[in-house]
Formats: structure tokens, sequence, C-alpha cells
């Protein structure tokens, strides 16, 4: 089963008023952001050669961004432009930048599901050209794992979030262990993008968790936040300063996160105890990328 586009897991199209045609969720994406965003597509052309049917071995020659954007046409149901009618005097680029944004960004998923794995030239180095232009446009996006989930706009946060997530990206990659954290984080950062606060502190909190049973090793699978972190000061793995006491660092720092989800969301249930504002929401994702990214430092010596 194909999974949901941006632009319906967004409900994108909904969100287009009569008087403004904005979809209200993508306007901070200017046409400069879009234009650049339309030659990484380009660069990223990788040639394919794929079957005309499933019912024979006919094959045809095409590109990772022609397949995508016919994916895009055969799921939205009607014919939205294609590259492959264009002559030469067309600007290919100015055509993809004029698309409405949502499907732009339907494209960009779609383009990244049929990139190749070339570290270079498939999938890793398009994801970080995409990053890149949302990095320095201060645009509030991010582009992970062949999905783009929407982030707070403030810069610093912006690059917390891309940090933590792309460190347990590349630990996934490395120890299948850390799967399940990199999991709950990415959907709580999208989850805080779609508005849906519980379930971002929630998941936040899980992947918090997640890490913490992981650098506590076999044993601390049934182990809640608060006997996880003891056990993880007790294992010694923390180089904290003399002056620090554990005990402060404990109280202060490593439970600051489970105190807020605690008191806001219902333990891993999905039903809040009390209305979760976004301030509040975004604080708890936020402290769990930097408690997430600390350990992994900690654990891994990864600067």
């Amino acid at each position: 089963m194909k999974r949901r586009l941006f632009s319906q897991r967004y409900d994108a199209l909904d969100r287009i008023s009569e008087t403004d045609l904005g979809d209200g969720l993508t306007d901070n994406v200017t046409l400069e952001v879009k234009r650049r965003l339309a030659d990484v597509m380009l660069d990223f052309c990788e040639p394919l050669r794929v079957k005309s049917s499933r019912y024979d071995n006919t094959t045809y020659e095409t590109d990772a961004l022609s397949l995508a954007i016919e994916d895009l046409n055969d799921t939205i149901g009607y014919n939205l432009f294609s590259l492959g009618y264009m002559t030469y005097s067309y600007d290919e680029a100015a055509v993809l930048t004029n698309v409405f944004t949502p499907h732009l960004f339907d494209i960009i998923e779609l383009q990244y599901d049929e990139l190749s794995d070339d570290v270079e030239n498939g999938k890793e180095g398009f994801r970080k050209e995409i990053n890149r232009v949302f990095q320095e446009h201060d645009c509030p996006w991010l582009f992970t794992d062949g999905r783009l989930v929407k982030v707070d706009a403030k810069q610093f946060e912006l690059d917390l979030k891309l940090k933590a997530i792309e460190r347990m990206q590349e630990l996934r990659d490395a120890n299948p262990l850390y799967q399940g954290a990199y999991d709950e984080l990415r959907k709580a950062v999208d989850f805080l993008g779609r508005g849906d606060y519980a379930e971002a502190v929630i998941n936040a909190g899980k992947s918090y968790e997640s890490v913490l049973k992981v650098i506590c090793g076999p044993g601390a699978e049934t182990e809640s936040a608060n006997g996880l972190i003891k056990r993880l000061l007790e294992s010694d793995k923390l180089s904290l300063p003399e002056s620090l006491k554990p005990e402060a660092f404990q109280n202060s720092v490593l439970l600051s996160f489970p105190i807020i989800r605690n008191k806001v969301a219902a333990h891993g249930s999905g039903a809040t105890e009390c209305e979760i504002s976004a301030p509040m929401a975004n604080l708890a994702v936020n402290l769990a990328c930097a408690l997430d990214t600390y350990l992994i430092q900690e654990a891994t010596d990864i600067e």
C-alpha cells in the first residue's frame, strides 16, 4: 500500500480559502525557495529504466523526477503537468516553481522514493540538498526519511530538531536498536507541525525513554523514565564535572522532560489530562531533542 502524500497527510488541499490562494501551511515557502528546490529536483534526475507494465517485460527510459510526477498524476487522478511533453525552450525549473506548493512537496517525497541509495547522487544527497535550501532560507520545514515535516520557524529550534533527527537517523542506520527512538522523534516533530500537541508530547517522551533504554542496555526494557535515569547515573556513562552532583543533574535536567510529559499527557495513551498549548508542546519536543542529542553524544562519542 502506498504511503499518504504530503498534501494528504496535512490536508493541504482543504486549507485553501476562497479569498486566499495560499493553503495556510506552506505560505512561508517563497518563490525563491521553490525555485531553489526545483533546481535541486532537476539536479537529481537520476536516469531509470522501468517496466511499462507488470504484465510484460517491456521497459522504457525515464528519470526519478519524471516518474515522481507520473506517480502524483496517477494519485490525484488528473494530469497536473509533465516535464516530458516540454520542448527545450521551456524553463523546467520555472514550471516546477509555479506548481502549487503542497503538490511540489508531494513530488519531492515521491522523487526521493524513486532515487537509488547512491550516497552522493541518491536519496541521502537529495535529502541533504533539500534541507540545505530550507536552512539557508530559515524555512520551517525538515526533510527526513523521505517525508517533509513542519518544524518551528525560529532558526535555533529548527537546527535543534534537525540535528537531533539527523543524528538519530545516522545511529539507526548503524544500530537497529535506535529504530524505535528515531521513529518516535520523527513522529513527535510531525505531530507538532500538524497541531496534534498531545501526540507530539507522547511521542517525544517515547523517544527519550527509548534512547535511555538502548544506552542502559539489557534489563532496562520495562523500566520507567525515573528508573532508567537512575540506572544511567549509576552506570557512570555520563562524564559529569566534579562540581555537578548526579542527584542535582537528575532532578534538574534529566527529569525535566518526564515531569512535563506526566503533567500534560496521559502516559502512552494519546488521551490528554489537560489541554496542551502549542508553546508547551514545542517545549516538550525541544527538550526531547536536546536530551536525546546529549545522551547520544555521551554514550557514543559522536560530536
